[in-house]
């Protein structure tokens, strides 16, 4: 049976997923933004540095074929920008624990996305180490959606409540194939145990309120 962490760590795993997919996008617009603000100044210069020369010896301008086609051909470097930035930082964060669940890098996790590594993890790791996972994942997910002003994670489901605190508060994750699916109700509805009326299958205190892919809930979603 699926522990409530494991559930938590594949919500997270699933939400930020969804996140780099925006992020991906977002810096490929700015890496095309930066390249045709470095095309431009580089093509302003080099304009400038084709002058003709004064004299009747003086080569250049418009006739200069040579020169016109340098121009038209300018490709330029150009530095990384900040999501860029943020895109391998979290790459990198995200392969450091990939290798420290996995027992390090594998051959046949060698050029696997790391994020597709730890999904495929989620559920057979120890719940202790499925709460930190979650933590390490939220803050990434956090970090992306506040860079790219997104809103949260999953869609509202309207009008049912919750069992456990009866707000019409829950949210689908739905993003992913069936078998990741989740319902939460808000990070405050924590489940007070095995007498909690959560009907969550796995009843553990103090853990916020999750509800896995065979539960009846999540088959309203």
């Amino acid at each position: 049976m699926t522990h409530p962490h494991q559930l938590h760590a594949t919500r997270a795993a699933g939400s930020l997923n969804t996140a780099r997919t925006h992020l991906d996008n977002a810096v490929t617009a700015e890496a095309n933004a930066r390249r045709a603000e470095a095309r431009t100044i580089a093509a302003a210069g080099a304009i400038q540095a084709w002058r003709p020369m004064p004299g009747p010896s003086g080569q250049g301008g418009h006739g200069d074929l040579v020169g016109r086609t340098a121009v038209s051909t300018l490709e330029p470097e150009f530095r990384d920008g900040r999501l860029a930035r943020l895109t391998t930082s979290t790459t990198a964060t995200l392969t450091w624990l990939a290798d420290n669940l996995d027992g390090r890098s594998t051959e046949a996790s060698f050029g696997m996305d790391p994020l597709a590594r730890i999904q495929a993890l989620t559920t057979r790791l120890r719940p202790s180490t499925a709460r930190h996972l979650t933590l390490w994942l939220d803050e990434a997910d956090t970090r992306i959606r506040d860079t790219l002003h997104l809103d949260p994670a999953g869609q509202a489901l309207t009008g049912i409540r919750c069992p456990r605190c009866a707000r019409r508060k829950l949210t689908a994750h739905t993003t992913g194939p069936r078998t990741t699916w989740t319902v939460t109700c808000t990070t405050t509805c924590l489940c007070t145990g095995p007498n909690c009326p959560c009907t969550m299958p796995t009843r553990v205190a103090d853990i916020p309120h999750i509800w896995g892919p065979d539960h009846p809930l999540t088959a309203t979603a």
